[in-house]
């Protein structure tokens, strides 16, 4: 007799795969259905991880050339491209290999192949040589992700012209680098490459790159990554890009064509949902395919759930894999608290990096809520020299009566690891008085998290 699962997911990427793990824990009979060759989704196998492994490979390279800096006598630095390849390719390997014994370890049935609905308890899963098998389950979870966004008279071709996909892949470092796009995966890689000697430019069509971040932040960022020596052009509109063999000219409105090595095209992502089979069920996708669900990601059909990139809320990993767990909890039959969006990190892995969370000034301007600021650079503190990262600033919005956080934002190098502290602060509705009381350990970066504080209270101990 054919096994009935309690829940399918669709899609084993952050989302995917942290929901049939936590399905099961909690007693599920779970059936897990992925098309690519690996699990993991974009984040592992062509996205956030192996992205940050050359991210790491690049700071490690900047770092041992100024290696004299700190006492220590080198000959020429250089680096090995393909050995800096195969480290990536082995840490996504150690991780794709980890997921596998999680499946096992939880007992989760994986089917390889592309799932779609027949009708609402039926998934039929078609494997690479056209094979079908149908999965029934009373629940379902769609955990598709999202693919990579192109221009129609642009198109990728895997070779000069790529995307955030294919340049992980690039087999050297090319001499120049044009990124159309100044968002998270575009500023990234353009910081990534320039470290390595790129000649890099940014065409970002907004104002400024990163739009949806602070402004002050955002500017502390542009002028490091001017200082690296990559060229920002904002309010650009890209309107040509020839394939000429061995490089691409590319044009932009009001400018003569311009000729690069490489083009990489990071315009946004777009989910992925189109070829699943909604009609079948009754789920109609809004305009550009987002799916429309409950507070609890239900959606429009009682018995199927969709999370991550697929919604309209933030398409960050860790955002899926937190929707992820609440949805199943919910499956589960428990009643767990509504995500608070708010206290939803951001995190942009550039150098230096950027992270936030909450709002930022100009928001709070619109909606005329009154706000006050707290700013404290990491120059002065001892931990940054130590580590020469000196470069950046915390800066926390609060509001004055009951002095709770409204929103973090941080500019250093390790920005990502110290937002944690404020996104837990938040959760918990703490005061700007309340991380200055908290006892910080001497020395670390943390302090400048304290200073800030400080400088909300009375003024900061060390300016």
């Amino acid at each position: 007799m054919a096994t009935v699962y309690d829940l399918a997911v669709i899609g084993s990427g952050p989302g995917g795969e942290v929901g049939a793990i936590r399905a099961a824990q909690l007693g599920l009979k779970v059936a897990l259905i992925e098309k690519s060759e690996h699990l993991g989704g974009t984040c592992l196998n062509v996205g956030c991880i192996p992205t940050k492994a050359l991210l790491q490979a690049a700071t490690t390279y900047d770092k041992l050339k100024h290696a004299e800096e700190f006492g220590f006598k080198t000959g020429p630095i250089e680096y090995q491209w393909d050995k800096i390849m195969g480290k990536k390719e082995e840490i996504v390997n150690q991780q794709r290999k980890g997921l596998r014994f999680l499946m096992k370890k939880n007992k989760i049935d994986t089917f390889e192949g592309h799932g779609r609905f027949k009708d609402r308890t039926h998934i039929a899963v078609t494997d690479a040589t056209g094979k079908e098998i149908i999965v029934e389950a009373k629940q379902t979870l769609i955990a598709t992700g999202s693919r990579v966004r192109e221009f129609s008279f642009a198109p990728s071709n895997d070779k000069n012209i790529m995307t955030s996909d294919t340049i992980l892949f690039i087999d050297s470092v090319p001499k120049s680098l044009a990124v159309v796009g100044g968002g998270v995966v575009g500023t990234e890689f353009a910081s990534l490459f320039a470290r390595f000697g790129c000649e890099v430019t940014i065409v970002e069509l907004a104002p400024q790159i990163l739009p949806f971040e602070d402004d002050e932040t955002v500017k502390e960022l542009v002028r490091s990554l001017k200082k690296q020596g990559i060229k920002i052009e904002t309010s650009t509109k890209l309107t040509k890009l020839d394939e000429k063999g061995t490089h691409v000219e590319l044009t932009v409105e009001g400018q003569k064509p311009r000729k690069f090595d490489k083009v990489l095209l990071s315009i946004g992502r777009e989910p992925v949902t189109g070829d699943l089979g909604l009609d079948k069920v009754g789920i109609k996708a809004e305009d550009g395919g987002f799916i429309t669900t409950d507070d609890h990601y239900k959606t429009s059909v009682a018995n199927i759930f969709a999370i991550g990139d697929v919604l309209k809320t933030p398409a960050l990993a860790h955002t899926a894999s937190a929707e992820a767990l609440h949805a199943v909890e919910v499956i589960a039959g428990h009643h767990p608290p509504i995500i608070d969006y708010s206290c939803n990190p951001s995190a942009i892995y550039s150098y230096p990096e950027i992270a936030s969370i909450g709002d930022k000034e100009s928001t709070l301007k619109d909606k005329g809520v009154d706000y006050k600021v707290a700013k404290f650079p990491f120059a002065p503190m001892a931990k940054a020299k130590i580590e020469g990262m000196t470069e950046g600033f915390i800066k926390i919005i609060f509001e004055p009566k009951y002095r709770e956080i409204l929103g973090v934002h941080i500019v250093h190098a390790k920005a990502t690891e110290m937002i944690a502290e404020f996104v837990l602060g938040k959760l918990l509705e703490t005061t700007v008085d309340e991380i200055g009381l908290a006892i910080h350990p001497h020395p670390t970066l943390s302090e400048t998290i304290m200073e800030t504080a400080h400088a909300a209270i009375g003024g900061p101990i060390h300016m």
